[in-house]
């Protein structure tokens, strides 16, 4: 018999593309932007702008894409948009490791970046044999890697379970770095437990 390596319980992050008009872009930079500990964001409905109305569209479709076609769920219930925003690094700036709370798929979207101004992160929850030691690597692969990095391009597009845990990581150049974060509730008849109920968020 050939042996046979299952990769079992994986988690689906799917990269794409939407293309960034430059009136979309001129209308992100123009917003009012709001300080925290390691950049800065807008207001979290962003996507719900009239102006932005096309953006949303393409970015909801990539989600069904990738919540339909990819992670293989049945149409009867549907992810429906709650919250957007967008965010500005400057240099120095970064995104501490986090996961998105109150959602299902959470997505970002990069409408100015270079290919140095900095990757887009993600993080295990659990490593391969639990916290507690750490193992010599012979190559960094799928399994033992404690993060693996994506540079993206202006455009790009990461979608993906709002329970993973990401960053970005520094930027180190003298640049303004903009990314659109968001997330994706799904409505429909859903179970908890064994309990199905209606779930309607609008």
């Amino acid at each position: 018999m050939t042996d046979i390596l299952h990769q079992l319980y994986s988690t689906p992050l799917l990269q794409t593309h939407v293309a960034v008009p430059l009136k979309v872009l001129e209308y992100i930079k123009s917003q009012k932007f709001r300080r925290h500990d390691t950049g800065y964001m807008t207001h979290e409905k962003l996507l719900d702008d009239p102006l932005l109305k096309g953006i949303k569209k393409l970015i909801t479709q990539k989600v069904e894409d990738y919540f339909y076609n990819y992670c293989g769920y049945a149409k009867i219930v549907t992810p429906v948009h709650v919250s957007s925003w967008a965010n500005l690094h400057k240099k120095g700036d970064w995104g501490q490791q986090h996961y998105h709370e109150n959602s299902v798929i959470s997505f970002v979207w990069y409408p100015l970046v270079t290919e140095s101004s900095g990757d887009f992160v993600t993080y295990p929850k659990d490593k391969l044999f639990g916290t507690t030691l750490s193992f010599p690597y012979r190559e960094h692969n799928n399994f033992n890697s404690s993060n693996w990095g994506f540079t993206p391009k202006t455009g790009d597009l990461y979608i993906f379970p709002s329970t993973m845990v990401h960053g970005i990581a520094e930027l180190e150049e003298d640049f303004d770095r903009y990314s659109l974060a968001g997330n994706y509730m799904i409505n429909g008849p859903v179970k908890c437990g064994k309990v199905t109920v209606e779930c309607n968020f609008k």
